[in-house]
């Protein structure tokens, strides 16, 4: 019972369970589309370097704009951010749905449709974090996160059942591959209203402490540079999700090529895939705020990366059913573990803008789609599946030994991990000068210190 407690204990907070409830219906809307477009790319044209195109747009994107998303974040009332990030997505899955069902669709418009998807998630994705610093206490925000993320996979669960389902009723292909679309595009009129009724806005900058975007972005970029720990996170990050998403960009010509079976055949793995992530979601997320967080990040990468090791061998379609979940379980922990790890880690006033830098990991996925897929082209799925297994298995070790280098710095004062810290007696930097302003900006000194030099100068005028 207490671990339970444990692994939901953000839920007592009202407005972080509207957010999680909408959270959870967009993420299955995304993940049922992006689980959807290799297949559609790879049905046009038979390519796994096509599959790997379509999701081009979305790397775009996010990569360009998710910093600039984070300035914004961090700039402007969350709620509003986070509104119009949804709405651009359900708009757009019903222009896509439609597109196939009359038969108008073709690799270029799914890459636009892409682009424009990936540019919604940058502006939404770094406020909706950073909403989340501001809805729940500081103690509870690395669970929070967690849980964020465990909203993640379940809608992993559910997309791919939603494929399931439909495909036990109508052959997933032309056409009815447009109906299943325009059904998840329907999501968001429920997950508008339930985000509407937020009470929690998350604060805004004042305007006369805002400076140009250059400035703001720059700031937070040495700000995320200056700290060790986040250097390293970032970096682990950006790798491990490039290298875990590789498997929605093959999945489709593997099934067709090692296994004869359809492209658009995913509803299975991704389901298998989904409730691996789903259960070690659960078992983590109590256990982010503990002194296991750093070690269980990097067996995590260990599990991705024998994950895709064993897939590679797969000798038949249902020993890569199974195996696949090798990679469910540790690409979910990896990205569950670290990014509670960032927020907790990360001042308030740059929440937004160091969520966006590990964002842009979503972007580098979609920009290695291609990558992934010429190089499976030319030497074939399974081993370009063991391939990324080795570079996963490499940045793992580099996560290693960063977190040995940095584990007995003093944590930051003002963050999450600070405040749990002084309470299991870990060393804490000392609080920044009263001066310094919330943004990280040295401010007017105190009344009293303009004044001092006066103070001083007054029995020289005496004497004189």
């Amino acid at each position: 019972m207490r671990q339970i407690r444990q692994t939901f204990a953000a839920f007592v907070v009202r407005d972080f369970r509207y957010m999680w409830g909408g959270s959870l219906l967009s993420v299955t809307a995304f993940m049922t589309s992006f689980s959807l477009i290799p297949s559609v790319a790879y049905e046009l044209t038979g390519s796994y370097t096509a599959a790997g195109i379509a999701m081009l747009g979305s790397g775009i994107s996010q990569t360009l704009l998710g910093p600039i998303g984070g300035v914004i974040a961090d700039r402007y009332r969350k709620k509003p951010l986070v509104v119009a990030g949804q709405a651009m997505p359900g708009i757009l899955l019903g222009a896509l749905g439609t597109l196939i069902v009359t038969d108008h669709i073709s690799v270029p418009l799914l890459v636009v449709a892409t682009l424009v998807m990936g540019a919604g998630f940058a502006l939404m994705g770094p406020a909706r974090q950073a909403w989340t610093g501001f809805i729940v206490p500081r103690r509870l925000l690395p669970n929070a996160v967690a849980l964020q993320q465990m909203s993640m996979n379940t809608g992993q669960v559910l997309g791919p059942t939603l494929i399931a389902v439909f495909a036990a009723f109508m052959a997933l292909e032309g056409r009815n591959t447009g109906i299943l679309f325009l059904v998840v595009a329907s999501f968001f009129a429920f997950v508008l209203p339930m985000t509407a009724s937020i009470r929690t806005e998350g604060p805004a900058t004042p305007v006369d402490q805002r400076r140009s975007m250059r400035v703001e972005l720059l700031e937070g970029f040495r700000y995320l540079r200056g700290n060790p720990r986040l250097r390293h996170l970032w970096f682990y990050f950006s790798l491990m999700v490039a290298c875990g998403w590789g498997f929605q960009t093959l999945l489709p010509g593997i099934l067709a090529q090692e296994f004869g079976r359809a492209p658009t055949d995913v509803g299975a793995t991704y389901m298998i895939f989904g409730v691996s992530s789903l259960v070690i979601n659960i078992v983590l997320a109590g256990a982010v705020s503990g002194r296991w967080a750093w070690p269980l990040l990097m067996i995590m990468g260990l599990v991705m990366a024998v994950g895709f090791w064993l897939v590679a061998i797969a000798p038949s379609y249902g020993a890569f059913l199974i195996l696949g979940a090798f990679i469910g379980t540790g690409r979910s922990g990896t990205m569950l573990v670290n990014q509670s790890l960032m927020m907790g880690n990360t001042k308030p006033a740059y929440f937004g803008r160091v969520m966006s830098f590990a964002m842009m990991a979503f972007g580098f996925q979609a920009l290695f789609g291609p990558v992934w897929g010429g190089i499976a082209d030319v030497v074939g799925g399974p081993q370009t599946m063991a391939l990324i297994g080795v570079i996963a298995a490499g940045a793992t070790a580099f996560m290693f030994v960063g977190w040995l280098r940095t584990r007995n710095l003093p944590l930051e004062a003002g963050t999450a991990a600070a405040s749990m810290g002084r309470r299991i007696g870990t060393a804490v930097q000392r609080p920044a000068p009263a001066s310094e302003s919330a943004n990280g900006v040295e401010g007017q000194p105190a009344f009293a210190a303009q004044l001092a030099p006066v103070a001083l100068m007054d029995p020289q005028k005496v004497r004189q």
